[in-house]
């Protein structure tokens, strides 16, 4: 897994970035038997599994630089991912060529990274509201944008029953904007986050904090 990107986000987020080559055959073996593989026991399709593997060594990798002993991962209730017998706080992405994954001391944070691609304005109806529709005026580089940040601070907080649409608002920015913000709210949570904002090639990668 070749290092593509390392990064100190703030003083306690670290990100780390690799392309993914290896064979589901090589990351088993890399990876070891040690773990929680239940959530990977319902995951047929190879190039998923893959991504899976390829994710928790990558959480193995964050943790020894920050001089954790990863011991795996664990769910709660909503599918938030935290390390085992660790405060730390963690979040994933994964595609087909990348896997990505944040680390912060102390407090939630949230990944996401997509592809450009023309699904985007087929479903942007469905993840903006009305000003963000507008703001986006159906370039793809926005909608990715877009998407990627509401991925991201949806997976911050790491409840479920949150409309992308309705309960997670980008405020307005520049297609080459390097930090965007937005706000989530649910009953009377409200959430304001910063969110950095990285390309590599087509894949944009949105890091809420």
């Amino acid at each position: 897994m070749p290092l593509v990107h390392s990064e100190q986000i703030d003083a306690n987020s670290t990100l780390l970035l690799w392309s993914l080559t290896e064979t589901e055959t090589e990351l088993r073996k890399d990876l070891g038997s040690t773990y929680n593989f239940n959530d990977l026991n319902s995951i047929s399709h190879p190039q998923k599994v893959r991504e899976w593997l390829a994710s928790r060594m990558l959480l193995r990798k964050l943790a020894e630089a920050f001089g954790f002993i990863y011991e795996g991962i664990h769910k709660d209730e909503h599918g938030k991912a935290f390390l085992v017998n660790n405060d730390a706080h963690i979040s994933l992405t994964h595609t087909a060529e990348y896997v990505a994954a944040v680390i912060n001391l102390h407090s939630s944070v949230g990944i996401d990274m997509e592809r450009k691609s023309e699904k985007l304005i087929r479903t942007a109806h469905k993840y903006l509201s009305d000003e963000e529709y507008q703001v986006a005026d159906q370039e793809i580089q926005k909608l990715c944008m877009y998407w990627c940040a509401k991925e991201a601070l949806y997976k911050l907080y790491g409840k479920k029953k949150i409309s992308f649409k309705q309960d997670i608002h980008i405020h307005a920015f520049d297609a080459d904007d390097l930090e965007i913000t937005g706000v989530l709210r649910d009953d009377n949570i409200l959430i304001n986050s910063r969110i950095k904002i990285l390309w590599f090639g087509p894949y944009c990668l949105a890091i809420a904090w």
